[in-house]
Formats: structure tokens, sequence, C-alpha cells
């Protein structure tokens, strides 16, 4: 297939041989200004409510990065801010990353406390993504409301069957878990559609910033562990409550939610269901069809039906640790290439050409940069 961005010679930052290997990019921020998503505002109320000076989302966060870092910033846009495909365009050829796969960026929205409002907000960054970034053939993820199952499916059947439209886009959470069966419809869809949820983490969630978090005070701990903690607590309760015994076709990607939790998962739960797996058959998916077990072994769900993006990639310093690493946690099967561009916390592929082990295991390679990309995602 011929790459979705024209590369230049000059001004890469990444080794030469990253121009020979396809490198999709599953985490590529858009961040529209609010001027430009008003005029896709279709309600003039929601329009009357949003037009104000507070802006589209006036809850600050609970946590800000400007407090962990000298220059007072949060480095959001330490590498550009992209609005337009040209933007995309350009940022790509200086990191050798041939399709990004976009999203409008809005992650402020969990944390915002009116639905009406949100819905309003999250459609028309779809419509704008519709316009600037779906026709002018660069590969999407268009977001649902998470807190809003009905608003979702109108969504998706707005715009699911676009060409272009790759993946969909959505938050993680502990308020509830994607397990919950109130999420079904939006599953049936998205199998019928051939699309991935693709769940990117939120700084908040109305109505709590984090079930675990409050007494967290520095980004290490927000940003390092709430995340990766979410993602552990979303994958197995979609697990065991039987998400992919009824869905075996959907698959989740977590962004932002680390990785290194995979071979802890992979054995934990294996270990305590082994033991105790009788209350599988009083779990709501389970219970009205007389169900008294998963299908398979909870690891063989994290294999064939989770994925994790490497951003951060924080692999081991270690030759032969960073491949223990990537075998425990199945990489060549779960893995995907992030760059979280356009963020001070930035991943460039780089780590696929200097370490050891993917200098001597080029087909693992492929995998993360791209394989398992293209297995899912309707490219």
């Amino acid at each position: 297939m011929e790459s979705s961005i024209r590369r230049l010679d000059s001004d890469v930052e990444v080794p030469a041989e990253a121009a020979d290997v396809e490198v999709i990019d599953l985490d590529f921020h858009v961040n529209p200004l609010e001027e430009e998503l008003r005029p896709y505002v279709d309600d003039e109320r929601a329009l009357d409510r949003l037009t104000t000076e507070f802006g589209m989302w006036p809850i600050p966060d609970k946590w800000d990065a400007a407090y962990a870092i000298s220059e007072g910033t949060e480095g959001l846009f330490t590498q550009g801010r992209a609005e337009y495909p040209e933007d995309v365009r350009e940022a790509c050829e200086k990191f050798s990353i041939d399709t990004p796969i976009v999203n409008a960026g809005l992650n402020m929205l969990p944390q915002q406390h009116h639905p009406v409002l949100k819905n309003a907000v999250l459609k028309a960054g779809n419509s704008y993504m519709l316009d600037h970034f779906v026709d002018e053939g660069i590969p999407t993820a268009l977001s649902i409301a998470k807190w809003d199952v009905d608003h979702a499916l109108a969504e998706l059947d707005r715009w699911g069957d676009e060409d272009g439209v790759v993946g969909v886009y959505s938050w993680f959470d502990p308020r509830e878990p994607w397990g919950v069966e109130e999420f079904d419809p939006v599953f049936e869809k998205l199998e019928s559609l051939g699309l991935p949820l693709i769940l990117h983490g939120s700084l908040a969630f109305w109505p709590q910033h984090s079930y675990i978090g409050d007494e967290m005070l520095t980004w290490t701990e927000v940003l390092g562990l709430d995340w990766p903690i979410h993602g552990i607590v979303n994958t197995a309760n979609m697990i065991m409550r039987g998400v992919f015994d009824k869905y075996p076709d959907l698959n989740v990607v977590f962004q932002e939610a680390g990785h290194w939790w995979i071979p802890f998962l992979r054995y934990r739960l294996d270990e305590f269901y082994e033991m105790h797996p009788e209350d599988i058959q009083i779990t709501p998916r389970k219970f009205p069809e007389g169900g008294e077990y998963l299908g398979r072994a909870p690891s063989e769900y994290l294999r064939d039906n989770i994925y994790v993006c490497t951003q951060p990639f924080a692999l081991p310093r270690g030759a032969g640790d960073a491949r223990s690493m990537l075998d425990l946690s199945m990489a060549g099967d779960t893995f995907m290439y992030s760059s979280d561009w356009p963020h001070q916390t930035l991943d460039p592929p780089t780590w696929f050409f200097t370490s050891r082990a993917f200098r001597e295991d080029e087909e693992l390679r492929d995998d993360v940069l791209h394989g398992n990309a293209r297995e899912i995602l309707r490219l």
C-alpha cells in the first residue's frame, strides 16, 4: 500500500532505517481551535452556552503538568499544533511516520459536567474531522461519548461506514468500566462495522477526578500510575464479564495506559480464575444463557482482543531484560506503536532501530510498527 505521508529527506529526527519500514502511529492528536469547532455545533441552544467567556471546557484539570516542569507550561503543544492535513504531513515527515491515525484530541470532554454540551462539542469535532481529514484521505478515529450510549450509536450511524474512518475513539476511567452491559449495543455496532474501539486516558472523569488519586499530588503518580491502573481495571472487567465471549471479533486498544502490566494481568487473571471460576455463571451476560464459564482462559482474550500502545515505551535498558519483557507481554500480538504527537511526552519510533531487542527481531519490530495495526484497523 502506498504511504499516506509524503517523505522528505531533510529534517528527519529518527534513524535513516526508519524510512525503509512502514510506521503506523496509533495516537496522533489534531487540535482544532475552538473558533473552528463552533460553526459545526448544530444546535443554537448548545452554541449559546458554549460561546461564553468560559469556552467549550470551563472546568480546569485537578492536576497540571505546568507544576512539574521549569518552563511553566504543560507541553501539550511542544511539537506544534495540527489543525489541518498539511500540519500532520509536515510533522510526520520528521519522524518517518507513514500513516498517522489522527483524532480530534478532545480529551478534556470527559471531566466536563453537562452531557448535552459535551455531546455537542464531540459531534462538532467529528464533523470537523470528516471535512478536514477523512475527506482528505488521512485515516481517522472519530469519537463516541462514553457517557451517552444513544448519542454514541447515533454518531456511529452517521459516519461509521465512511471510507477513511478506521477506528472509534473514546476514553477509559474507573468510574464505569467498559465491561458493563450498558455498552453492548456499541460493541455490537463496532463488530458489524469492523472497527476497533480505541480508548484514551483522561485526566479526570465527571463526577470524580480519580477514585484512587485524590491524594496523588505529582504528575509522575497521576500520568505514570493512575492511567495504567484504570487500564488494568477496564481490561479485566471486559474479559471477566464475558464481553469477548459475546463479541469475539471486538478489538480494544488502550492508549497511554502503559503496557508492562500485561505480564502481571496475564498470569494473575489465569491463576485466580482457575481457583475460583464459579461466579462467572452469575454475571449478567452469562446468567441468562446458562453459561458456566468463560469460553477460554482470560490470558487468551488478553492476547487476541486487547492491544496496548507503546507511548511512553520505557524500554528496559538491558537488552536481555527488554527481550524478556517483550516476550512476557506478548508484544508481537498486543503492542502497537504510538507517538502521542504533539505533546512533550512524544515518543518517536527511534527505539525500534536502536534497541538490540528489535534489531535482532525484525518480525517483532514490524508487528509493533504496523502489523498489529493493519490487522485490526479498517485501512
